[in-house]
């Protein structure tokens, strides 16, 4: 009985830290552009850090520029039995060029591993998408400034794209998210599937949300990422500061059929 009490526990302790392990796989990072330039970034296009500021500059306001930043390390979205919730902020500053309009905008985004510049992604194609406006396996919430006809809706927005520049959902902004520091927050929770973006700018602020299972549509790894684009009309887009944070959740499910199938072998083991 002792030797089975025994057996018992030790079994409880090895379920307990497996669901702990299970549930704590993540990724994090925070980037303040002070003046610090990362290494562990993988800087693509355009984007640089100009000697007259201490932000990261995806673009000048230059026609037809393209700038992306992607955290270099692979991050896990799932796995058997699992997948990722996450959080991002993303603070930075969008200044029209001079007698310009501004655009396009920027984007976080989410791709797969190795991503690269798609060709002919200039403009409303956010250095993301291709030619033809999509690409497969590729998230993005964009701050989208400037009015493409054809599809865009008739005002600039923040958008949620899947795999497409024809935002999911999309939500009105108006020039508050110009020429001053705008606070991106963006959350996915796995068990909801649901997508949640709050702009903030001054004093107003901007939502949109959109529920969809980015576990189907992403691959198991990817790289995260921010882009931006100019066109013929131009803006320059500087980042501020970057956060994220990634956490793999367990199906409890599977944590479940996974303890009762190795409780019951010990068991069967001690008697």
């Amino acid at each position: 009985m002792a030797k089975l009490l025994q057996t018992l526990m030790s079994i409880a302790l090895l379920l307990a830290a497996s669901a702990t392990t299970a549930r704590s796989q993540s990724t994090a990072f925070t980037y303040d552009f002070w003046g610090d330039q990362p290494t562990d970034l993988t800087y693509q296009g355009d984007a640089h850090f100009p000697s007259d500021s201490t932000f990261l500059r995806l673009t000048d306001a230059q026609a037809n520029k393209v700038g992306r930043v992607l955290y270099s390390n692979p991050v896990q979205f799932s796995q058997t039995g699992g997948q990722v919730d996450f959080e991002t902020t993303v603070n930075f500053i969008i200044t029209p060029g001079s007698g310009n309009s501004a655009a396009d905008g920027l984007t976080f985004f989410i791709a797969p591993v190795g991503s690269t510049i798609p060709s002919s992604s200039s403009g409303s194609n956010f250095g993301i998408f291709g030619s033809s406006g999509s690409s497969p396996s590729v998230f993005a919430v964009e701050v989208d400034t400037y009015v493409n006809g054809g599809w865009d809706p008739n005002y600039p927005h923040i958008g949620i794209d899947i795999g497409s520049r024809s935002s999911s959902n999309t939500t009105e902004v108006d020039s508050s998210i110009l020429g001053q520091q705008v606070t991106a927050r963006i959350n996915y929770a796995a068990a909801t599937k649901m997508i949640a973006v709050r702009v903030t700018a001054g004093s107003e602020t901007f939502e949109v949300s959109y529920e969809y299972d980015l576990s189907g549509f992403l691959p198991e790894q990817v790289q995260v990422g921010l882009s931006a684009s100019t066109g013929t009309y131009m803006a320059t887009h500087d980042i501020v500061a970057w956060y994220f944070t990634a956490t793999m959740v367990q199906n409890d499910g599977d944590v479940a059929a996974k303890s009762r199938k190795e409780l019951g072998g010990n068991i069967r083991q001690v008697v």
